[in-house]
Protein backbone atom coordinates (compact mmCIF):
# COMPACT_ATOMS: atom_id res chain seq x y z
CA UNK A 1 0.00 0.00 0.00
CA UNK A 2 1.26 3.40 -0.88
CA UNK A 3 -0.11 6.22 1.22
CA UNK A 4 0.67 9.72 0.03
CA UNK A 5 -0.15 12.53 2.42
CA UNK A 6 -0.33 15.86 0.64
CA UNK A 7 -1.13 18.89 2.78
CA UNK A 8 -2.16 21.93 0.77
CA UNK A 9 -3.41 24.83 2.89
CA UNK A 10 -5.24 27.44 0.85
CA UNK A 11 -5.52 30.58 3.00
CA UNK A 12 -8.02 33.16 1.80
CA UNK A 13 -6.78 35.83 4.20
CA UNK A 14 -5.07 39.18 3.70
CA UNK A 15 -2.20 39.83 6.06
CA UNK A 16 -0.23 42.91 7.02
CA UNK A 17 3.27 42.70 8.46
CA UNK A 18 2.38 43.37 12.07
CA UNK A 19 1.63 41.56 15.31
CA UNK A 20 -1.89 40.73 14.16
CA UNK A 21 -0.50 38.88 11.15
CA UNK A 22 1.72 36.75 13.37
CA UNK A 23 -1.23 35.84 15.60
CA UNK A 24 -3.34 34.76 12.61
CA UNK A 25 -0.46 32.81 11.07
CA UNK A 26 0.12 31.00 14.35
CA UNK A 27 -3.56 30.04 14.44
CA UNK A 28 -3.44 28.72 10.88
CA UNK A 29 -0.39 26.63 11.71
CA UNK A 30 -2.00 25.42 14.94
CA UNK A 31 -5.22 24.49 13.14
CA UNK A 32 -3.34 22.23 10.72
CA UNK A 33 -2.18 20.04 13.64
CA UNK A 34 -5.59 18.45 14.38
CA UNK A 35 -6.37 18.39 10.65
CA UNK A 36 -3.19 16.45 9.89
CA UNK A 37 -3.90 14.12 12.82
CA UNK A 38 -7.36 13.53 11.40
CA UNK A 39 -6.04 12.76 7.91
CA UNK A 40 -3.22 10.56 9.18
CA UNK A 41 -5.52 8.71 11.58
CA UNK A 42 -8.11 8.22 8.85
CA UNK A 43 -5.76 6.73 6.24
CA UNK A 44 -4.20 4.43 8.85
CA UNK A 45 -7.45 3.58 10.59
CA UNK A 46 -5.74 4.57 13.84
CA UNK A 47 -8.29 5.80 16.36
CA UNK A 48 -5.57 6.95 18.76
CA UNK A 49 -4.17 9.44 16.25
CA UNK A 50 -7.67 10.37 15.11
CA UNK A 51 -8.79 10.90 18.69
CA UNK A 52 -6.18 13.63 19.18
CA UNK A 53 -8.04 15.75 16.63
CA UNK A 54 -11.64 15.30 17.78
CA UNK A 55 -13.48 16.89 20.69
CA UNK A 56 -15.31 14.34 22.81
CA UNK A 57 -18.65 16.17 22.45
CA UNK A 58 -18.43 16.60 18.69
CA UNK A 59 -20.36 14.74 15.99
CA UNK A 60 -20.39 13.73 12.34
CA UNK A 61 -23.50 14.55 10.28
CA UNK A 62 -24.17 13.16 6.81
CA UNK A 63 -26.90 11.80 4.55
CA UNK A 64 -27.82 8.14 4.20
CA UNK A 65 -30.24 7.49 1.33
CA UNK A 66 -31.21 11.16 1.48
CA UNK A 67 -32.00 11.01 5.20
CA UNK A 68 -30.16 12.75 8.02
CA UNK A 69 -27.74 10.56 9.97
CA UNK A 70 -25.27 11.35 12.73
CA UNK A 71 -22.50 9.68 14.72
CA UNK A 72 -21.09 11.05 17.97
CA UNK A 73 -17.29 11.28 17.80
CA UNK A 74 -16.73 8.65 20.57
CA UNK A 75 -18.84 6.16 18.55
CA UNK A 76 -17.04 7.18 15.36
CA UNK A 77 -13.69 6.36 16.97
CA UNK A 78 -14.92 3.01 18.25
CA UNK A 79 -15.82 1.99 14.69
CA UNK A 80 -12.35 2.76 13.39
CA UNK A 81 -10.12 -0.24 12.63
CA UNK A 82 -6.45 -0.31 11.65
CA UNK A 83 -6.00 -0.77 7.93
CA UNK A 84 -3.72 -3.44 6.50
CA UNK A 85 -0.44 -2.03 5.23
CA UNK A 86 -0.57 -4.15 2.11
CA UNK A 87 -4.14 -3.49 0.98
CA UNK A 88 -2.85 -1.79 -2.23
CA UNK A 89 -5.26 1.14 -1.89
CA UNK A 90 -3.91 4.49 -3.06
CA UNK A 91 -4.96 7.14 -0.53
CA UNK A 92 -4.40 10.85 -1.17
CA UNK A 93 -5.82 13.09 1.57
CA UNK A 94 -5.28 16.84 1.67
CA UNK A 95 -6.44 20.09 3.24
CA UNK A 96 -8.12 22.19 0.56
CA UNK A 97 -8.95 25.34 2.53
CA UNK A 98 -8.90 26.91 5.99
CA UNK A 99 -10.81 29.96 7.20
CA UNK A 100 -10.38 31.29 10.74
CA UNK A 101 -12.06 34.06 12.73
CA UNK A 102 -11.22 34.49 16.38
CA UNK A 103 -11.51 31.13 18.13
CA UNK A 104 -13.60 29.47 15.38
CA UNK A 105 -12.40 27.96 12.11
CA UNK A 106 -13.70 25.89 9.22
CA UNK A 107 -11.57 23.60 7.06
CA UNK A 108 -12.37 21.67 3.90
CA UNK A 109 -10.66 18.28 3.58
CA UNK A 110 -10.60 15.87 0.65
CA UNK A 111 -9.71 12.17 0.96
CA UNK A 112 -9.28 10.49 -2.43
CA UNK A 113 -9.33 6.69 -2.03
CA UNK A 114 -9.59 6.01 -5.79
CA UNK A 115 -12.83 4.01 -5.44
CA UNK A 116 -14.39 6.67 -3.20
CA UNK A 117 -13.77 10.39 -2.70
CA UNK A 118 -14.73 12.01 0.61
CA UNK A 119 -15.22 15.73 1.14
CA UNK A 120 -15.33 16.75 4.81
CA UNK A 121 -16.15 20.19 6.20
CA UNK A 122 -14.65 20.48 9.68
CA UNK A 123 -15.63 23.05 12.28
CA UNK A 124 -12.91 23.72 14.83
CA UNK A 125 -12.93 25.65 18.10
CA UNK A 126 -9.97 26.90 20.10
CA UNK A 127 -10.53 25.40 23.54
CA UNK A 128 -8.10 26.07 26.39
CA UNK A 129 -5.53 27.20 23.83
CA UNK A 130 -5.83 24.07 21.65
CA UNK A 131 -7.76 23.67 18.39
CA UNK A 132 -10.18 20.73 18.27
CA UNK A 133 -12.58 19.47 15.60
CA UNK A 134 -16.04 19.87 17.10
CA UNK A 135 -18.24 19.15 14.08
CA UNK A 136 -17.95 17.38 10.75
CA UNK A 137 -20.30 17.18 7.78
CA UNK A 138 -19.43 14.77 5.02
CA UNK A 139 -20.15 14.12 1.36
CA UNK A 140 -18.89 11.17 -0.66
CA UNK A 141 -18.76 10.05 -4.29
CA UNK A 142 -18.59 6.27 -4.67
CA UNK A 143 -18.26 5.94 -8.43
CA UNK A 144 -14.58 5.50 -9.39
CA UNK A 145 -15.42 6.05 -13.09
CA UNK A 146 -17.07 9.37 -12.39
CA UNK A 147 -15.84 10.88 -9.14
CA UNK A 148 -17.34 14.30 -9.75
CA UNK A 149 -19.48 15.75 -6.97
CA UNK A 150 -23.10 16.58 -7.65
CA UNK A 151 -23.68 20.23 -8.53
CA UNK A 152 -25.44 22.12 -5.75
CA UNK A 153 -28.13 24.69 -6.44
CA UNK A 154 -26.44 27.79 -5.01
CA UNK A 155 -29.64 29.86 -5.24
CA UNK A 156 -31.38 27.43 -2.87
CA UNK A 157 -28.65 27.83 -0.25
CA UNK A 158 -28.55 31.61 -0.66
CA UNK A 159 -32.32 31.82 -0.22
CA UNK A 160 -32.02 29.95 3.08
CA UNK A 161 -29.16 32.15 4.29
CA UNK A 162 -31.12 35.31 3.43
CA UNK A 163 -34.10 33.93 5.38
CA UNK A 164 -31.79 33.31 8.31
CA UNK A 165 -30.47 36.87 8.26
CA UNK A 166 -34.01 38.23 8.03
CA UNK A 167 -35.15 36.06 10.95
CA UNK A 168 -32.28 37.37 13.08
CA UNK A 169 -33.17 40.95 12.20
CA UNK A 170 -36.93 40.63 12.66
CA UNK A 171 -36.86 38.33 15.67
CA UNK A 172 -39.09 35.79 13.89
CA UNK A 173 -38.57 32.69 16.05
CA UNK A 174 -40.78 30.47 13.89
CA UNK A 175 -38.84 31.24 10.73
CA UNK A 176 -35.53 30.83 12.57
CA UNK A 177 -36.56 27.37 13.79
CA UNK A 178 -37.55 26.25 10.30
CA UNK A 179 -34.04 26.94 9.01
CA UNK A 180 -32.37 24.54 11.46
CA UNK A 181 -32.56 20.76 11.58
CA UNK A 182 -34.22 19.57 14.78
CA UNK A 183 -30.96 17.99 16.01
CA UNK A 184 -28.77 21.00 15.21
CA UNK A 185 -26.41 22.44 17.80
CA UNK A 186 -24.97 25.90 18.37
CA UNK A 187 -21.32 25.84 19.48
CA UNK A 188 -18.91 28.40 20.86
CA UNK A 189 -15.74 28.76 22.90
CA UNK A 190 -15.37 31.54 25.46
CA UNK A 191 -12.71 31.93 28.14
CA UNK A 192 -11.22 28.65 26.99
CA UNK A 193 -14.41 26.68 27.62
CA UNK A 194 -16.45 24.75 25.05
CA UNK A 195 -20.22 25.24 24.94
CA UNK A 196 -22.75 23.38 22.80
CA UNK A 197 -26.49 23.99 23.14
CA UNK A 198 -29.42 22.26 21.49
CA UNK A 199 -31.80 24.02 19.15
CA UNK A 200 -34.42 24.31 21.91
CA UNK A 201 -31.98 26.11 24.22
CA UNK A 202 -30.90 28.39 21.38
CA UNK A 203 -34.54 29.23 20.67
CA UNK A 204 -35.11 30.13 24.34
CA UNK A 205 -32.12 32.50 24.30
CA UNK A 206 -33.22 33.99 20.99
CA UNK A 207 -36.75 34.65 22.27
CA UNK A 208 -35.37 36.64 25.22
CA UNK A 209 -33.19 38.93 23.10
CA UNK A 210 -34.20 42.58 22.57
CA UNK A 211 -35.83 43.82 19.36
CA UNK A 212 -33.54 42.78 16.53
CA UNK A 213 -34.49 45.68 14.23
CA UNK A 214 -32.80 48.04 16.67
CA UNK A 215 -29.87 45.84 17.71
CA UNK A 216 -28.63 44.46 14.39
CA UNK A 217 -26.97 47.23 12.39
CA UNK A 218 -25.92 45.23 9.32
CA UNK A 219 -25.28 41.72 8.11
CA UNK A 220 -23.74 39.98 5.13
CA UNK A 221 -23.02 36.54 3.75
CA UNK A 222 -19.24 36.62 3.57
CA UNK A 223 -18.55 33.25 1.94
CA UNK A 224 -20.15 30.01 0.80
CA UNK A 225 -18.53 26.70 -0.12
CA UNK A 226 -20.50 23.67 -1.24
CA UNK A 227 -19.81 20.15 -2.47
CA UNK A 228 -22.75 17.98 -3.44
CA UNK A 229 -25.27 17.97 -0.60
CA UNK A 230 -22.96 19.59 1.98
CA UNK A 231 -22.08 23.26 2.44
CA UNK A 232 -20.53 25.77 4.83
CA UNK A 233 -21.45 29.45 4.96
CA UNK A 234 -19.82 32.33 6.84
CA UNK A 235 -22.11 35.12 8.01
CA UNK A 236 -21.11 38.42 9.59
CA UNK A 237 -23.50 40.22 11.97
CA UNK A 238 -22.67 43.78 13.03
CA UNK A 239 -24.13 45.00 16.33
CA UNK A 240 -23.50 48.37 18.06
CA UNK A 241 -20.80 47.00 20.36
CA UNK A 242 -19.72 43.75 18.75
CA UNK A 243 -19.24 41.76 15.57
CA UNK A 244 -20.59 38.21 15.52
CA UNK A 245 -19.20 35.71 13.03
CA UNK A 246 -21.17 32.52 12.43
CA UNK A 247 -20.07 29.46 10.48
CA UNK A 248 -23.15 27.49 9.41
CA UNK A 249 -22.83 23.83 8.38
CA UNK A 250 -25.62 22.75 6.04
CA UNK A 251 -26.92 19.52 4.52
CA UNK A 252 -29.57 19.02 1.84
CA UNK A 253 -32.01 16.76 3.68
CA UNK A 254 -35.13 15.48 1.92
CA UNK A 255 -34.44 17.98 -0.89
CA UNK A 256 -34.28 20.93 1.55
CA UNK A 257 -31.19 22.66 2.89
CA UNK A 258 -30.99 22.72 6.69
CA UNK A 259 -28.47 24.11 9.16
CA UNK A 260 -27.11 21.19 11.20
CA UNK A 261 -24.46 23.12 13.14
CA UNK A 262 -23.67 26.74 13.96
CA UNK A 263 -20.32 27.84 15.38
CA UNK A 264 -20.22 31.38 16.78
CA UNK A 265 -17.46 33.77 17.78
CA UNK A 266 -17.88 37.32 19.08
CA UNK A 267 -15.34 40.13 18.62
Amino acid sequence: MKNTLMIFTFMLLTFCVDAKQKTHLTDIESITIPLQNYLSGHIKGDKNILGKALHSEGKLSYLRDGKYAKIAFPDYLNRMKLRKKDDAVERVPYIKSVDVTGNVAVAKLVLDYSSIVFTDYMTLLKIAGEWKITNKIAYSVRDPKNNKAAIANISEIMALLIRYEQALKSGDLKDLTAIFHSEAKVMSSANGKFTAVTLNNFEDSFAQMPTKDQALLSHKIQSLDTTGNAAVAKILLIYPNSTVTQYLSLLRIDEQWKVVNNAITVN
